[in-house]
């Protein structure tokens, strides 16, 4: 019985690994996971770390060993091309920064958890304090696997062995309804939505070149920036959306620069917008999750039925009959 019961088991994990290896990432927000892996996540996690990378791939899933001593994958592998930045998933100090076996290493602490990146040529030091969205370094050269990757791991500070999977951290997972009469008392009138968003040139900048002081921060999301108009705007649907849901909306990329731009064409082709061209470089768009980037769920419903009162629409192409559906993509139509 006790055989049946650990091969069952072995069974169970690879089958988890299969499916979790072909999930995407999509919208700043992690797919989940298999329900066998969801289980090694602590209950008090957190859920709204800033992703390493832009919508990254998971080139190879969670698979911790049964025992400390075998052989295992104690984290993830999110497709990154060498050179490309590397992100602070939140605000954090710098904890190591240098070569452990040979491969360099960069490890942030953040709230009684560490999360490590590698092969990665640092831009901080040890003890360096970082925040949400800074740049901590670069995928080396070579990378850590040979289609170009990052490896993250996260575990416990006080538990040096005992790694959990790290794609829970950076989404947030299942939404919990609240009752309805705790939404807002009074919404702004529906606008016509006819999926247009109307998004394009402003204040004579060029796309992806638009300067910092030209843009305005997320509040709700540490290291995003859009226009200002589109942040407020922003804001104010965020603040609708927390009270329906008990929580805010997880933004995974707003504003994207021209270099990024470009570093997602090569790594994403079809499923990227040509460089100079795309509606993040205008500061108009955002990439979102926390349910929203999941066709038919309670919190994708709610946005198409509701975001458009505060500007913002989910453009046609981008639905699920459009012609590249993205659940998550939302772009400000105001202005």
């Amino acid at each position: 019985m006790d055989a049946q019961m650990g091969m069952t088991g072995r069974m169970r994990r690879r089958l988890a690994v299969l499916v979790a290896v072909v999930l995407v990432w999509t919208g700043g927000s992690v797919a989940h996971a298999s329900a066998a892996h969801a289980s090694v996540a602590a209950a008090d996690h957190p859920t709204h770390w800033v992703s390493p990378v832009p919508l990254p791939t998971v080139v190879r899933a969670f698979d911790p060993p049964e025992q400390d001593w075998h052989a295992g994958h104690r984290g993830v592998d999110l497709s990154a091309l060498p050179g490309e930045p590397l992100r602070a998933p939140a605000h954090a100090t710098v904890r190591f920064a240098g070569t452990v076996a040979s491969k360099p290493v960069v490890s942030l602490e953040i709230d009684g958890w560490v999360m490590s990146m590698e092969n990665v040529d640092a831009a901080v030091a040890k003890g360096d304090e970082v925040f949400a969205g800074h740049t901590v370094g670069h995928v080396a050269t070579p990378a850590h696997c040979a289609e170009g990757c990052v490896h993250v791991g996260v575990r416990p500070v006080t538990q040096e062995t005992d790694y959990r999977d790290p794609l829970p951290f950076f989404s947030r997972g299942d939404v919990i309804l609240l009752p309805q009469s705790q939404a807002p008392d009074e919404m702004p009138p529906m606008p016509e939505d006819d999926g247009r968003s109307g998004a394009g040139a402003w204040g004579g900048h060029s796309n992806g070149r638009i300067p910092a002081v030209a843009l305005c921060p997320l509040q709700s999301a540490p290291g995003q920036l859009l226009r200002c108009d589109a942040s407020r705007a922003f804001e104010e649907l965020n603040a609708a959306f927390r009270q329906r849901f008990g929580h805010a909306i997880s933004v995974t990329d707003a504003y994207r620069d021209y270099e990024t731009q470009v570093i997602l064409k090569r790594r994403k082709g079809r499923m990227a917008a040509t460089p100079g061209t795309s509606t993040h470089g205008w500061g108009l768009a955002v990439d979102l999750g926390s349910g929203i980037n999941r066709f038919g769920t309670p919190a994708h419903t709610w946005m198409r039925e509701n975001a458009p009162r505060f500007g913002w629409v989910h453009p046609a192409w981008a639905r699920q009959s459009g012609s590249l559906p993205e659940a998550w993509h939302w772009e400000y139509a105001g202005g």
